[in-house]
């Protein structure tokens, strides 16, 4: 299972996301969303999370919302059985 974090702001450049990542110690990779993905996938709100399978159908969708270590390894559990 991949875990990337994806940019939506506008106003914010890759090196931004980047530093915001080294500073937190996020082991994942960030990137900016490209042109159309926030349409696409419906996303209409910032910290939205999506997980999508190997065949590109989303499995998961969650808004946002601060949620439990406990709540997130379910959902990582379910989404890579």
């Amino acid at each position: 299972m991949d875990f990337i974090a994806i940019g939506i702001d506008p106003t914010e450049k890759l090196s931004d996301l980047v530093a915001y990542k080294q500073a937190q110690g996020y082991p994942w990779p960030v990137a900016e969303a490209p042109s159309g993905m926030l349409p696409a996938y419906s996303i209409t709100t910032q910290s939205t999370k999506i997980g999508v399978d190997e065949s590109g159908v989303i499995t998961f969708r969650e808004g946002y919302g601060v949620k439990s270590a406990d709540f997130w390894n379910q959902v990582l559990q379910k989404l890579a059985s």
